[in-house]
């Protein structure tokens, strides 16, 4: 037995050894593997791996990357569409932009507890990754860094990420539910933009900013509960969102951005709290099921076409204290029967 484990032990450090004279190495940096081995140990001694050391290494199929290694950089990976499995070492710091772009094989991602930052697109395209854990101790997940993962199904956010950046989780089409840690203040532009298939979000009450076009065109999501420390409904937040069918709007909300909730055609009512001073223009456009609005004593002004194309809108309540409504407001609203206006107006 003590002989077997003596050879295993010297084939393995051959093998190792071997791979090393295939790398082009400098003072611990793996800067270029020249192999074609399917295969990969990086050694003990590479503590970063260098910008598209591995890019474009189309038979490598599994990577185990040395305990010593801190820095993956750019590109590093980038591209190597048969790689399926990478073990990543729990002292891994920061992973660079792109760093695995483009490997369309790989299944799942889990990130060890010590990596801070992961860089924008890090794991874009990884068409085949159903499972993505971001382990707690993660401070900054770069835009679009799993965007197009369009086999994602189970997300885990950490809980110590203050930001969601712009399109993170955006086209990951079979992603059905996400649930949003307390840590996270703000979920950035378009971060679940054309998640298709997502039908729940859980918002914790700290997140106090929404971006522009956040859930656009989340085509099977049905409900949303705003938190409470939300000022803002942004532009285009649930535009083409055609499931969408109720909304709660907490009263910490005081606008509602331009199209917000164009092209929800399931919404049949929306009560839009007396905090709200302002609904920008296009907001509820060609909302078709929507049958009844009640407007607060709150909103001074409602901007062009905010409510046009409401082919089923038959009620409008107007309180005391609307002054202007612009251009095409209520156009093409063809069974609306009745409107009173104020004296403010």
């Amino acid at each position: 037995m003590k002989k077997k484990a003596e050879q295993a032990t010297a084939e393995k450090r051959k093998t190792v050894s071997g791979q090393t004279l295939q790398c082009e190495i400098r003072n611990g940096e793996l800067l270029h593997y020249y192999g074609e081995d399917a295969e990969f140990v990086v050694p003990d001694q590479i503590t970063t791996i260098s910008v598209g050391a591995f890019r474009g290494c189309r038979k490598l199929t599994d990577v185990v990357i040395g305990k010593n290694v801190t820095v993956i950089r750019r590109d590093a990976f980038r591209d190597c569409v048969n790689l399926k499995r990478i073990a990543m070492p729990s002292g891994l710091r920061e992973i660079g932009d792109s760093a695995f772009r483009g490997c369309k094989s790989l299944v799942s991602l889990m990130l060890p507890r010590n990596v801070k930052t992961v860089g924008p697109s890090a794991f874009r395209e990884c068409t085949s990754l159903k499972i993505a854990v971001l382990s707690n101790g993660l401070t900054q997940l770069g835009g679009y860094a799993l965007a197009g993962c369009t086999a994602l199904e189970e997300l885990t956010i950490s809980n110590t990420l203050q930001t969601i950046e712009e399109g993170c989780f955006s086209q990951c089409t079979s992603l059905k539910s996400v649930e949003i840690p307390d840590g996270v203040v703000t979920v950035g532009s378009y971060a679940f933009g054309q998640c298709s298939s997502l039908e729940d979000i859980k918002l914790s009450d700290g997140v106090s900013y929404l971006g522009k076009g956040a859930f656009s065109e989340c085509t099977s999501l049905r409900t949303f509960s705003s938190p409470r420390r939300l000022r803002f409904f942004a532009n285009y937040l649930f535009c083409g969102c055609e499931a969408l069918e109720d909304v709660m709007v907490s009263d910490s909300v005081t606008a509602i951005g331009t199209y917000a909730f164009c092209g929800c055609k399931s919404i049949k009512r929306i009560a839009i709290p007396q905090s709200v001073v302002s609904i920008g223009q296009g907001c509820f456009l060609n909302c078709t099921s929507l049958v009844r609005v009640d407007l607060p004593n709150s909103l001074e002004r409602i901007s062009r076409r905010a409510f046009a194309f409401c082919t089923a809108l038959e009620t409008v309540r107007f309180n005391y204290g609307i002054k202007i409504l612009e251009a095409e407001c209520f156009s093409k609203c063809v069974s609306l029967k009745s409107v009173e206006l104020p004296h403010s107006v």
